[in-house]
């Protein structure tokens, strides 16, 4: 612990003089408050690359609110569609907007979302010329990222073990590189490139390098034909019944938050080796109508098996994107999967109505495993998903929902609802039902699981201004399964309760308490039989931020678990933010120190914390002990921007971290994170 504390104080003491420089913190500090709302109740896989990306490109390139679509202004990430809609109307009724206080005056749109909105945006006159193709090709903007992240520690899997063979192929540190280019809306273009700690480098079986390829070409050639993608990209469509790819947003901080916006397609940037399409689609504007077309195939990895009387088949779908060992490059790639598919929509002036149609086949049958938990689940080569989806947006109300039904006959439906009910009191309501056997691999609704099946539930949520500076947000969300799942022994049901007050006495400083309930029925093994059982999460927060000065940001939080299943268990995670931004130096600076103790996994504790561009580190808190990290940007010209981050977990009464092969030796884990990039 004293080393650790030594190299945080190393470099944060020299930085402190210059606190009395300080003006104000540049935008991307708002980008990182931004996402730190969205995805920090998520786990440790939660990728939302696709929002910095959006709010990066705004940075460069603001948008004019008075020329903004309602799926640009959606790619903001703060305004939801009845925000988005009424500022619309506004611009229809009282023609341009001119200032960023004029906005005040639009209905749903408070002075904290205009102080968010305000690095993203400007105000230019509603008539403007259509580029030329030369000045598109001319003022677009190449952008070069080199990013390499590793765990300094020898992990098992990279020992050479008693038979004389090392486990993973390659090395222990993560490469990745991506080029892209960008012309506002009219034309993106990149290629990314990926290779994961312990897969092969320019050797077995990688000899072209880097493990995972992912390449897009994106052109807008008219205001009919908005966009045609060729190589890889992601649909999303309606409330995700039936296609949503890539982050999904569910339940979080923000109570009111339960209609999906951001939707369509969209060129694929990120480096998950699974959530996308690769292939061609296209997007028609007629019209208040809107016509979609798509059609993918790639190779997935899966567990492929053998019998007489079916042939080839597979049993699952792998999702890590891991090819280190043996047994995963023999599920790399492992079997073709081809979707296909078309959505149309008409807008009129408060109404939106959607329909969709997906055909997915795969080159050998799907038979998942013989358990009872599998027996409504999908079995075959081909699918076919239909829906309907539908939003109605009027003042301070908004009305949504999609059904679905898939080949097996399953049926799915969402329905939903929003209302401002008075300035001071904001209401959302959402019911949702998912038949056991319906059937849409790409799905991804608002849901308790991770998919649309064998669920219905109904969730509430609220937001209240009682007194001035003082914000009550609360959710309840009730939800049942009436088959078996993986985690139970029957029929089971679940409920979350969720209360945060935000208190903001000044500019400088404010605090939210948090209080979340989380109890659902999970198999424990109970007198020599599974059974279901209660299982509880009660997590009580407390989180203080305060600002002395323009360039400096403390943070400091209190967290603590409660876990009931068989035994009861506690938890408890402390720590320390400190960031600093000088205005006189092009640098960002993060540093944390956490003290936690859990009892075991079971109460363990999650927390956000800065990480490199388009990366996000959500790492699990668990077992004695204190985890620190420093986190520097440096800004070394215009066009070039460089990154470091390390990051240390020191554990008590242990001797090894970590499980199988990514077991480690000790009681220490550091990583180190790198990235560069070059913009021109």
């Amino acid at each position: 612990m004293g080393q650790i504390s030594k190299y945080i104080l190393l470099i944060l003491l020299p930085g402190m003089p210059l606190l009395i420089q300080g003006q104000i913190q540049d935008s991307r500090t708002q980008i990182e408050a931004i996402i730190e709302s969205v995805v920090e109740d998520l786990e440790e896989d939660a990728d939302a690359a696709l929002i910095v990306e959006d709010l990066e490109r705004y940075i460069v390139n603001p948008l004019n609110i008075n020329t903004a679509t309602h799926n640009q202004l959606s790619r903001l990430h703060l305004l939801n569609d009845i925000q988005i809609m009424n500022l619309i109307e506004y611009r229809e009724k009282y023609g341009e907007i001119l200032t960023l206080y004029e906005m005040n005056s639009v209905d749903g749109i408070n002075p904290d979302i205009l102080l968010k909105l305000k690095p993203f945006i400007f105000f230019c006159p509603l008539q403007q010329e259509p580029r030329k193709l030369s000045d598109v090709l001319q003022y677009g903007r190449h952008e070069f990222l080199i990013r390499s992240t590793g765990t300094l520690q020898v992990s098992k899997g990279y020992k050479e073990s008693e038979d004389g063979v090392t486990p993973y192929k390659g090395n222990r540190f993560r490469y990745y590189t991506r080029y892209s280019y960008n012309s506002g809306d009219d034309i993106s273009a990149g290629i990314t490139a990926e290779k994961d700690p312990g897969e092969a480098f320019f050797a077995d079986p990688n000899h072209y390098g880097f493990d995972f390829y992912s390449a897009h070409l994106n052109i807008r050639l008219s205001p009919v034909v908005q966009n045609i993608t060729v190589g890889d990209f992601v649909v999303r469509n309606g409330q995700g019944i039936v296609l949503w790819q890539g982050f999904s947003m569910g339940k979080s901080g923000n109570s009111l938050n339960v209609s999906k916006t951001n939707q369509g397609i969209r060129p694929y940037t990120s480096n998950d080796e699974n959530q996308f399409f690769r292939g061609a689609a296209t997007s028609l504007k007629i019209g208040d109508s809107r016509f979609s077309f798509f059609f993918s195939k790639k190779n997935r990895d899966g567990n492929l098996s053998f019998s007489d009387s079916v042939g080839t088949y597979f049993t699952s779908l792998q999702s890590t994107g891991y090819h280190r060992t043996n047994s995963e490059i023999d599920d790399k790639n492992s079997f073709g999967d081809l979707n296909a598919g078309i959505m149309g929509s008409r807008y009129l002036r408060h109404l939106k109505v959607g329909v969709i149609f997906l055909y997915q086949q795969f080159e050998f049958p799907l038979i998942p495993s013989e358990q009872l938990y599998n027996r409504f689940s999908f079995k075959g080569q081909q699918n076919l998903t239909g829906g309907a989806d539908y939003l109605f947006t009027k003042g301070k109300y908004q009305v949504f929902g999609e059904t679905a039904v898939s080949k097996s006959g399953g049926k799915a439906a969402l329905q939903g609802a929003t209302a401002y009910l008075h300035d001071r009191i904001q209401l959302s309501v959402l019911f949702r039902h998912f038949d056991k056997h319906y059937h849409s691999l790409w799905a991804a609704p608002f849901a308790e699981s991770s998919s649309a099946t064998n669920e219905t539930g109904l969730y509430t949520g609220v937001r209240i201004l009682p007194v001035k500076y003082v914000t009550l947000l609360a959710y309840s969300d009730f939800y049942r399964s009436e088959w078996i799942k993986y985690t139970t022994a029957g029929p089971s049901n679940g409920c979350d309760l969720y209360v945060q007050a935000d208190v903001r006495p000044s500019s400088r400083f404010q605090f939210y308490i948090r209080y979340k309930n989380e109890e659902k029925d999970r198999k424990f093994r109970i007198n020599g039989k599974n059974e279901n059982h209660p299982e509880q999460y009660r997590k009580s927060r407390i989180h203080f931020q305060y600002n002395p000065t323009e360039i400096l940001i403390l943070k400091s939080r209190v967290e603590f678990v409660q876990y009931t299943g068989l035994e009861k268990e506690n938890g408890i995670v402390i720590f320390q933010d400190i960031q600093l931004a000088p205005a006189r130096v092009p640098l960002n600076f993060s540093t944390r120190l956490a003290w936690f103790n859990t009892d075991s996994y079971n109460s363990r504790i999650y927390a956000y914390e800065n990480d490199l561009l388009y990366t996000f580190a959500i790492p699990t808190y668990f077992g004695n002990g204190f985890r620190s990290y420093v986190y520097l940007k440096y800004k070394l010209g215009e066009k070039t921007e460089f990154w470091l981050k390390l990051a240390n977990d020191l554990l008590k009464d242990t001797d090894s971290l970590g499980s199988g092969y990514n077991t480690i030796t000790g009681n220490k884990k550091t990583e180190l994170k790198f990235q560069l990039r070059l913009k021109i």
